[in-house]
């Protein structure tokens, strides 16, 4: 059963996003599948990061767009559009920036909940900056910032969507290869380091791998969230909870979730296209309250 809900979500997303309404061949190749690269390799990133984030700093809830990372990163590419720098390296500083920010909150403050809000004030924050930020500049509208707070994907050239494709694959990758570390910091720092590595070090090297891929996604599409935490906790119930398995079953299935939520914000008000951030907090919200109440001891 577990297979079938991830071979669909991989395929059926996909599919439905490449040849809904039969479009000719040059759509499908100029428009279509460079929306597809997009779409499935940002919801990748956005799954495994929210998978490392909640394992790595123990907590459930934290993920690049709670904590304030994403946020970041369309800060610096904001930054870098408006000064002429290529965006490419401007949500690179500003996504890794706001992780070192998380990782001194997280020395600072002894309990989860403290954590995540200093990152949802982080989140607000950078938010708002952007939003100062184009108004500053009027060669741009404040629609765009708004989109682009919203994660709204738009359509790049293949190569450019295929090169960010395969860089979230090597990160997954990467990551993968130190699935242990991340399933031991899972379980506290005396653990980890009393199975042979250094709980900081690896924290940090964790947190960045799968922050670089997020933060070049966010510079192209936007502020996307809930992705990063509904999907690690449902490939969790699927029965996929140790590294080796629960990385790429998370990629996997993040990237189908974007990709039927891009769907869906083509279709549902055709020929008007929604932000995709506006159908993933459609469907996240809800479950993100349902995990809330979980954690928090809801069941009583």
């Amino acid at each position: 059963m577990r297979k079938m809900i991830v071979f669909s979500l991989l395929f059926v997303p996909p599919l439905l996003l490449l040849f809904w309404g039969s479009p000719p061949r040059e759509i499908l190749v100029k428009l279509r599948l460079p929306e597809l690269l997009l779409s499935f390799g940002f919801g990748g990133s956005l799954a495994a990061a929210g998978g490392v984030f909640q394992g790595v700093l123990r907590n459930p809830l934290a993920e690049p767009y709670t904590l304030g990372s994403a946020a970041g990163a369309a800060l610096g590419a904001s930054v870098a559009s408006v000064s002429g720098f290529p965006v490419e390296w401007g949500a690179l500083a500003g996504g890794l920036g706001a992780v070192l920010l998380v990782l001194l909150a997280f020395k600072l403050f002894s309990d989860p909940l403290s954590v995540l809000l200093f990152g949802v004030g982080l989140t607000a924050f950078f938010s708002a900056l952007i939003l100062f930020l184009y108004a500053l500049f009027p060669i741009y509208t404040l629609q765009e910032a708004l989109l682009f707070t919203l994660g709204y994907i738009t359509p790049v050239s293949l190569m450019l969507a295929l090169i960010l494709f395969l860089l979230s694959l090597l990160f997954t990758g990467f990551l993968l290869k130190r699935s242990m570390s991340l399933d031991l910091l899972s379980l506290g720092d005396e653990t980890a380091f009393f199975s042979g590595i250094d709980p900081q070090k690896e924290r940090f090297l964790l947190l960045v791998l799968s922050s670089v891929p997020v933060s070049l996604f966010v510079a192209y599409c936007g502020v996307i969230g809930f992705v990063g935490i509904v999907v690690p906790h449902a490939v969790r119930f699927l029965g996929y909870r140790t590294g080796k398995l629960f990385l790429p079953v998370s990629f996997l299935v993040g990237g189908g979730a974007l990709s039927l939520s891009q769907w869906l914000a083509r279709t549902i008000l055709y020929p008007t296209v929604l932000p995709a951030g506006v159908i993933t907090a459609l469907l996240g919200v809800p479950l993100f309250l349902y995990i809330l109440w979980r954690y928090t001891g809801g069941r009583g």
